[in-house]
């Protein structure tokens, strides 16, 4: 039976699990051609028609044997993309504890170098999201992700012989090569797997600020090293870079390419992992680089306001994460304190992205809950501006509301759009011209923070300001132009329900790999 849909809203309206239809699939209709043009769940489900044992492999499941297929993808697809997100963010924060273990000193950083260390790895993600999204489309994606956690492990281990701002920064700008495929990657994974409903708490999970914990702990823990042949900062890339390689050869055992092709479950499991995303209406995955996808996604509106708001959003990101050391530092703390302190701000940033997550997932507003949380932000970055640097108590608590900065982001850079994005090129697209808006946030954000105006910096937090209301008014836009395009989603679903009346179909609109504009039956979650 399948899901009702709210023709205004675009996602589910029963929250209980129903086995859905079988799918229509004809395989003698389904040639090569076909299948290199359509999803690749398309050719999987033909070939599973096409067995002595399909009526029982294809049969309508129950809601224990889905239970027991998420309770595997969340046992092992959800742990390892956490970890290799977790590990890319741990190095960023990690630099702002370096500089109060002496890395500013042993490397002799003046000026607005150290500002360059933090932003240039940006530089690097933005020169390969598009080639490490399009790798993820192309090859098995459990695959490219280890080669990327390795990588960016070793790049960490590298960091260890920078002896000086031009060494630093080079090695910053190669490790972020590796991290381009972070966020557009993961954004695949979770849309390959999960049904929408399924994919709130999920998503905060996956992009999740434990880094700033994983981080503080073991910040902390080198506290108790005697500097010696190598420096308490180097110290700790050695180890956060052993972690990275030990995950990225986990990665590539258990990291599957698609629910498809996923050594881990039985054919019928992966009957029922594939099938039970077709009410998601955005695909699996397709092989083929579709540039009239590539095109849909340049000429579309929200494509743009998702860049904006990336940029917006992210500016508090890269400033804090750099920063927030230094400006802690200045109110008398002791290293030891200082390294404990970084723990609270991933917790209260995970907190309360979950919070609104959670709260737009029972209300089904995520657009007024990412604009009430932006409201939030608004009230600690005002905090932060006029109260004065020697109230400390003031100022810890106007910088913890600050570090909520991740909730806004959570609901809509990556609830709202991976929603409302399908075609798998258009995906890549979308998804990484997304992640550009990302990495120019966390470029912005640290070069706001200027040197000769410590420790007040008024400079980034009027900026952070300016940030916040623009993302207000965008997402009013965001939510008018979704409004507007299911409204002629219902014409357009009606004409093609009267088109396709009586015809022999090859395979159903959600496998055939179309776009949001292009499927009929998509509607847009605001």
């Amino acid at each position: 039976m399948s899901r009702p849909l709210d023709a205004e809203k675009g996602d589910v309206v029963e929250p209980e699990v129903r086995p859905l239809d079988a799918p229509i699939v004809n395989p003698e209709k389904l040639d090569r051609d076909h299948r290199a043009e359509y999803d690749h769940a398309a050719g999987f489900l033909a070939d599973l028609a096409s067995r002595p044992d399909a009526a029982e492999i294809m049969a309508p499941w129950t809601a224990e044997e889905e239970k027991a297929v998420k309770r595997k993808i969340d046992m092992i697809v959800l742990p390892l993309t956490t970890v290799s997100l977790m590990l890319g963010g741990t190095d960023k924060v990690a630099l702002g504890t370096s500089a109060t273990f002496g890395l500013k000193t042993d490397l002799n950083l003046v000026g607005q170098q150290y500002s360059w260390a933090n932003s240039i790895i940006f530089f690097g993600a933005m020169l390969t999201v598009f080639p490490q999204s399009w790798l993820c489309q192309k090859y098995p994606t459990g695959k490219v992700f280890a080669v990327n956690v390795t990588c960016f492990g070793i790049m960490s281990l590298a960091t260890i012989g920078a002896r000086n701002a031009g060494g630093l920064q080079a090695i910053r700008f190669i490790l972020g090569m590796f991290e381009g495929l972070n966020t557009s990657g993961a954004g695949l994974v979770i849309s390959m797997w999960y049904r929408k409903r399924e994919q709130g708490w999920r998503t905060v999970l996956v992009f999740n600020t434990f880094s700033s914990i994983l981080n503080g702990l073991l910040s902390y823990a080198v506290q108790f090293y005697t500097p010696g042949v190598l420096a308490r900062w180097q110290l700790l890339y050695l180890i956060l870079g052993c972690i990275s390689v030990f995950f990225g050869v986990l990665d590539m055992i258990f990291f599957p390419a698609n629910p498809a092709s996923t050594w881990w479950l039985t054919d019928r499991q992966k009957y029922i992992a594939v099938q039970r995303l077709a009410e998601n209406q955005t695909g699996m995955v397709n092989h083929k680089t579709k540039w009239h996808q590539v095109k849909e996604a340049l000429l579309d509106l929200r494509t743009w306001i998702y860049f904006l708001v990336c940029i917006c959003l992210n500016i508090p990101n890269g400033g804090l994460n750099g920063f927030y050391s230094i400006i802690i530092a200045t109110f008398g703390f002791s290293t030891k304190q200082l390294t404990l302190m970084n723990i609270p701000t991933g917790v209260i940033s995970w907190l309360a992205a979950m919070f609104w997550v959670t709260v737009a997932r029972y209300t089904r507003k995520p657009l007024l809950c990412a604009g009430l949380s932006i409201l939030v932000q608004l009230a600690g970055t005002i905090a932060l501006k006029i109260v004065p640097h020697s109230n400390v108590g003031g100022s810890l608590a106007a910088i913890y509301i600050l570090e909520m900065y991740w909730a806004p982001y959570m609901v809509f850079g990556q609830l709202c759009m991976y929603a409302n994005v399908a075609g798998t090129s258009k995906k890549v697209a979308v998804f990484g011209i997304s992640y550009i808006g990302y990495t120019v946030g966390n470029i912005i954000g640290p070069q706001s923070f200027l040197t000769s105006e410590a420790p007040s910096y008024p400079t980034a937090y009027t900026v952070m300001l300016v940030g916040y209301c623009i993302c207000l008014a965008l997402i009013v836009a965001y939510g008018v132009l979704c409004w507007h395009d299911n409204k002629k989603k219902a014409f357009q679903e009606a004409n093609w329900q009267d088109s396709v009346q009586g015809q022999d179909v090859d395979v159903a609109e959600e496998w055939k790999d179309l776009t949001d504009k292009q499927n009929p039956k998509f509607r847009y979650t605001y």
